[in-house]
């Protein structure tokens, strides 16, 4: 367990937790799409994350995730069903969502269609409603490297640990969340191979997360602090 202990600061930390929550979660040369980036043999599957949502994995046969049921919770609650297709090379084609927005008995559905560049990275995402019209494009383009070209960031080890003068900090055990897609996915939204701990500038840490692991360096919980209202701080991992 990792405990860092920090100041409170108050100003900008809704702001930097949303980002650090987008880079925890819910990236390494370039590999092969059709490869799990795992470099440890011992990989365990997530099976549910519990946190201010409860979200649910199931496998294809390729040992990629086949799907994802989130049950939503907070102030707005949001029920998501996402289905995965891969083709016969386990190239990840498209992303099927249906999104129920509980509390406007709203109901969306979304379906992303992925283009792919020469080193086997996602470089287009067009998303297509219910009537397959086009609602919006999103181009990527990387480094030498294969990751991301956005803004002023730093990768290393497979984890960002700069982002236009926020620091980040990591653990050496595994990022549950890392071993679930192809790496092209895991690139196009810079899923990190380890667990971040902390987030802050040069001069002072903003956020700190402490883990508890499982016997094969998994985490099984964490908390954030100092907690924010209205937002995740807390939350458990279970594995098939």
């Amino acid at each position: 367990m990792f405990f860092i202990f920090i100041k409170n600061h108050k100003i900008m930390k809704k702001a930097i937790l949303l980002t650090i929550l987008s880079i925890i979660a819910i990236s390494c040369n370039n590999d092969d799409n059709s490869q799990n980036p795992s470099d440890n043999n011992q990989i365990l599957k997530l099976k549910e994350y519990r946190g201010m949502d409860y979200k649910t994995y199931y496998y294809n046969q390729n040992g990629f995730v086949d799907s994802i049921s989130v049950i939503g919770g907070g102030m707005l609650p949001t029920n998501i069903q996402t289905k995965f297709h891969f083709n016969s090379e386990n190239k990840l084609v498209s992303t099927e969502r249906w999104i129920q927005i509980v509390i406007h008995e709203e109901s969306l559905y979304e379906n992303d269609i992925y283009e792919y560049n020469t080193e086997n990275l996602i470089s287009i995402k067009k998303t297509f409603d219910e009537n397959n019209s086009l609602i919006r494009t999103a181009n990527y383009s990387y480094n030498s490297d294969g990751y991301l070209t956005y803004g002023n960031q730093t990768y290393s080890n497979g984890n960002l640990v700069q982002d236009n003068g926020i620091i980040y900090t990591y653990d050496n055990n595994k990022n549950p969340f890392y071993d679930l897609y192809p790496l092209a996915y895991i690139r196009m939204n810079q899923i990190n191979k380890n667990n971040t701990l902390t987030s802050g500038n040069s001069s002072e840490i903003f956020l700190t997360f402490s883990y508890f692991y499982n016997e094969k360096s998994y985490p099984i919980s964490y908390q954030m602090t100092p907690g924010i209202a209205d937002l995740e701080d807390q939350a458990q991992y279970i594995y098939y």
